[in-house]
């Protein structure tokens, strides 16, 4: 199969710099989306070192085999904590990660916090990870029968994230791709602001994926540019 990536991302109307950081290297197949954690001093420092820390590991090492993903992770974890010690030692520094590493037929996801990657197949667009936000955290609970108490204005905020003190939980999966996959690698700037129907007609519609990108992240703007906007979206064929 052929692959054909392009990578899109925006400050918005609202914010005053754009904390998001993005991967796209077609040598090694390796694609990312990192989103500094709002709240905490430093996100574009975060979101920069976490996808810089994940390209150097990558290629480091040949293209197209599958590594040992959480302990990649788990060593961009540590080294954004380590840099959170010294720029902000009493609260730290975060950022989302997920890429996705293609070898042969297959798409490795990692994942920590609440940026996404979407696959859209046969015209239907699915989230294949999760948000690691106190909301869903609690869904799980209440499916196990748990009590659970939360304040609305806190269901957005992470249970984890790059940056946090190890050890970390990620979430690693692997998925088979198929032709006429269209993926997108997504921070919450884009996922939040246009809805899944939205997102998978211009994915399905986008003779490329450049065009899809920045329809993406215009989208975004549109619908009130609230938040940094990044899309990295890639093409099977």
């Amino acid at each position: 199969m052929k692959l054909r990536s392009f990578a899109h991302t925006d400050v918005g109307r609202v914010r005053p710099e754009n904390e998001d950081s993005f991967l796209c290297n077609d040598t090694h197949q390796l694609y990312a989306v990192a989103d500094g954690i709002g709240g905490l001093p430093s996100g574009g420092q975060a979101s920069q070192l976490t996808v810089a820390s994940l390209e150097k590991i990558f290629t480091s090492h040949a293209a197209g085999h599958k590594l040992n993903y959480p302990r990649i992770l788990s060593e961009v974890n540590d080294q954004v904590f380590r840099l959170g010690r010294v720029l902000s030692p009493q609260f730290g520094i975060g950022s989302t990660l997920s890429f996705a590493h293609v070898t042969g037929v297959k798409l490795n996801i990692g994942h920590v916090g609440d940026s996404s990657v979407m696959r859209l197949r046969s015209k239907t667009l699915e989230q294949i990870t999760t948000d690691h936000t106190i909301e869903n955290e609690l869904k799980e609970r209440a499916a196990r029968g748990e009590p659970i108490g939360m304040l609305m204005e806190n269901r957005n905020a992470l249970t984890r994230c790059i940056g946090q003190p190890p050890p970390l939980e990620a979430e690693c999966t692997v998925h088979t791709i198929l032709p006429h996959d269209r993926y997108l690698l997504s921070s919450d700037g884009v996922s939040r602001f246009v809805d899944h129907k939205e997102i998978a007609e211009i994915l399905d519609n986008a003779a490329e994926p450049e065009a899809a990108a920045r329809r993406l992240v215009d989208r975004a703007n549109e619908h009130g540019g609230l938040d940094n906007a990044t899309a990295v979206v890639l093409f099977f064929d």
